[in-house]
């Protein structure tokens, strides 16, 4: 802007001195219609450079206000949000502290972002509850959006009796319109209440609904297969619909693992391996503490033999050193994973056995680099 001002008042510079250059006094003549304006050049540069001083001001002027109207509105909404995010640290502190006083007093008081909206109401609830205020807490509750409604299974449950809110589900969910957000709901809270046999029954529709998400999957049929009992987890297995079994396996499985059973699952573990999937059996492998594990072990030293710095399953032969007790072999297995990468997929198991044959400094250098 300020360059073109300069050209211009150049220009008009230029054509009030040419007429002197040239001895001729020179005029200017503006017509627009019926009206005429008359004056000399030196008059018109004069009028022309105050009017383009007159604009420039005027522009800064305008620049000014405009700048400071978004400043103070940038101001107010960035101390707003400030406000707000304060609001939510002090509540999350508060919660994590037990403190539900606290926590209902913050969250009374203040706001939060709309994202965090939710949250905030769930909190709110929980402290209600932990006064004695069921009803409140279900106004609350009920204040949730339908996507977050099911996850805050523990208040639900805490502001109903069990059998009320079972009652209510079954009723909801019998129906064929039962929403994706009222199934997930009802499922979370048959897997809280252990009824595993009527979440197996629901499963299917579960999927047809795509009530979960992957995580949610997992986290659902880990829950699922929680138990310390072999004839409980294969009871569980074969509850489950073939479209929910198959995608439950490696979960059956390792729980299997989990309980010292995998001599009886080792068969399966062998087809894992002779299919070259070796990530999943080491998921699999990756709760073991004891069992029969010789044939497994000498399967797996003969795939070695082909590929004898394949990384995972050097972890995986180093997971069945440790169930048996054998540390020291353990250690000497993650000292060669270790020498081709720096991490390690599950670094406790590494830690145990190291801190076993007392090499404290490699466990502490396998949790540095986990935690990069």
């Amino acid at each position: 802007m300020v360059r073109l001002l300069i050209i211009f008042g150049l220009i008009a510079l230029v054509a009030a001195v040419a007429p002197w250059l040239i001895d001729e006094k020179g005029y200017v003549l503006i017509a627009f219609g019926q009206w005429t304006v008359e004056g000399s050049i030196v008059s018109f540069v004069i009028l022309t450079l105050i009017t383009l001083f007159g604009g420039y001001l005027l522009f800064c002027l305008l620049r000014y206000v405009v700048n400071s109207y978004r400043n103070v509105r940038h101001g107010f909404f960035a101390r707003s949000k400030e406000r707000k995010q304060a609001v939510l640290e002090q509540a999350l502190w508060a919660l994590i502290n037990d403190d539900m006083q606290q926590l209902q007093h913050t969250l009374s008081k203040g706001s939060v972002d709309e994202k965090w909206r939710d949250f905030a109401l769930a909190m709110q609830a929980k402290a209600r509850l932990h006064q004695g205020e069921r009803d409140f807490a279900l106004n609350l509750l009920d204040e949730l959006s339908d996507k977050n409604r099911s996850e805050p299974v523990n208040l639900w449950l805490a502001a109903h009796s069990e059998a009320e809110v079972l009652a209510t589900l079954r009723s909801q969910c019998a129906s064929k319109k039962a929403t994706a957000h009222q199934l997930k709901l009802y499922a979370n809270v048959l897997l809280k209440l252990h009824k595993f046999n009527e979440f197996a029954q629901l499963a299917p529709r579960l999927i047809k609904a795509e009530s979960f998400d992957e995580n949610e999957w997992d986290w659902a049929l880990r829950a699922y297969f929680d138990s310390d009992s072999a004839t409980t987890l294969q009871k569980r297995n074969s509850d489950l619909p073939k479209a929910v079994r198959s995608g439950g396996h490696t979960h059956y499985l390792r729980a299997m693992v989990r309980v010292g059973e995998t001599a009886a699952v080792q068969d399966e573990l062998k087809k894992l391996l002779k299919r070259n999937e070796y990530s999943q059996l080491l998921s699999v492998l990756s709760d073991i503490e004891y069992g029969q594990v010789e044939e497994l072990q000498k399967a797996l030293q003969a795939e070695l033999k082909k590929q004898p710095d394949e990384p995972e399953m050097l972890v995986c032969l180093a997971y069945l050193a440790q169930s048996q007790g054998e540390h020291e072999l353990a250690a000497r297995i993650f000292d060669k994973v270790l020498a081709q990468q720096q991490r390690l997929p599950h670094p406790q198991r590494a830690m145990q056995s190291y801190r076993a044959t007392g090499q404290a400094e490699k466990a502490l250098l396998v949790l540095d680099h986990s935690q990069r």
